[in-house]
């Protein structure tokens, strides 16, 4: 049963939040320009369209989050050309067109134009985030700056002065800020790869490979919260203690390994096999009813008993079962599975004992033990 990961999670969600604040930002410019007592065709067309291209995305996204980094080039995209058609269109009709002033058309664009800038710093990965970003600094910013230094008058104004600030100096102060932002996501990364090295240690037994006890806790506890139908094994090895004091314990430990890797082929990815202590391992097993759960103890037995582990002759275990109880706590579920692990090693071991007898499953044959 593997670990869940929160990195794909934590860049659907920063994602999510762009894009609805993307959507945000056409609605409300959609809401301006049609409301506003000049009306440009591009200023009532461009908004509204960008702010249905941005709800598809959320929608996609919604549906289908693993296609999380094709929706953000998309995005990315359509930011783009949402901030260089209006730059280019305005800039030329501005400097064809004595009697109309940039300062006075351009759409309020140079905010949304440094988020853009940001987005393609913190999602364009690698060497790529200086080429998009000089890309997007020229289609966007150097139209509006060009058109500024060559009309002074425009410049000195006050939107002026703020349009050549924003296309200038902040745009820049954003791209040398990109080798410190690298710097950071590569030290993040680093952490992240010594948090999974360090869970891995918590969540494996290093002798065995399988899970700990400690996860497979954790794993129970899961199970009997999200209810429904499920299942416990819990296995310990008959005579380990013989062949420790007769072979010598690297043969234990090769025996232990054997084992564990024996019956981890036999579980699906759902299916968790933890060791419990010393030569006893437990197998959480979901979804199952007690016919099949009294069926997988049995070929678990059976897989045991077949491990050849040089110089020990015969390896087998004794295997109690329990079908998990709406009412079962994580205390009460192992009390019953021991009890039926430990008829089993009373009855002479390489056997599977239940804790009860199922009737929903109809088994008559649980209520015994099954050499």
């Amino acid at each position: 049963m593997p670990v869940q990961d929160s990195d794909d999670q934590y860049l659907r969600v920063a994602m999510m939040v762009l894009l609805s604040l993307a959507l945000l930002a056409g609605v409300c410019a959609t809401a301006i320009h049609w409301l506003g007592p000049v009306h440009r065709p591009m200023d009532r067309v461009l908004p509204p369209v960008a702010s249905a291209l941005f709800a598809g995305l959320i929608c996609a996204l919604w549906l289908r989050p693993a296609w999380v980094g094709v929706i953000t080039r998309i995005a990315l995209c359509l930011s783009a050309l949402a901030l260089i058609a209006p730059a280019w269109l305005y800039t030329v009709q501005a400097s064809l067109s004595p009697e109309l002033r940039l300062i006075d058309t351009l759409p309020p664009i140079s905010s949304l134009f440094a988020v853009f800038m940001a987005m393609l710093i913190i999602f364009v990965p690698g060497r790529r985030a200086y080429v998009a970003a000089a890309v997007g600094w020229v289609l966007v910013a150097s139209p509006v700056l060009v058109y500024l230094l060559t009309h002074r008058a425009e410049l000195w104004t006050p939107r002026g002065v703020d349009l050549a600030m924003a296309f200038g100096p902040a745009s820049l102060m954003l791209v040398v800020l990109l080798p410190v932002q690298r710097g950071l996501a590569g030290k993040i990364r680093r952490l992240a790869s010594e948090r999974d090295g360090i869970e891995v240690q918590l969540h494996r037994d290093p002798l065995t490979g399988v899970h700990s006890r400690l996860f497979g806790e954790r794993v129970l506890r899961d199970v009997l919260a999200r209810g429904g139908t499920a299942g416990l094994v819990m296995l310990d090895l008959d005579r380990f203690k013989a062949i420790n004091d007769t072979y010598g314990h690297p043969a234990g430990d090769g025996v232990l390994r054997a084992v564990a890797a024996s019956c981890e082929r036999l579980l699906r990815p759902s299916e968790c096999i933890a060791r419990w202590g010393g030569e006893e391992f437990l197998v959480i097993l979901p979804d199952v009813n007690a016919a099949a759960l009294h069926g997988i103890a049995e070929r678990l037995r059976v897989a045991i008993a077949a491990v050849s582990v040089v110089p020990v002759a015969q390896v087998t275990a004794s295997l109690g079962t329990a079908v998990l109880h709406p009412a079962d706590t994580l205390d009460t579920a192992l009390q019953r599975v021991d009890r039926a692990l430990y008829r089993a090693k009373e009855l002479g071991g390489d056997r599977v004992c239940t804790s009860e007898r199922s009737e929903d499953d109809q088994l008559q044959s649980l209520g015994a033990c099954a050499p």
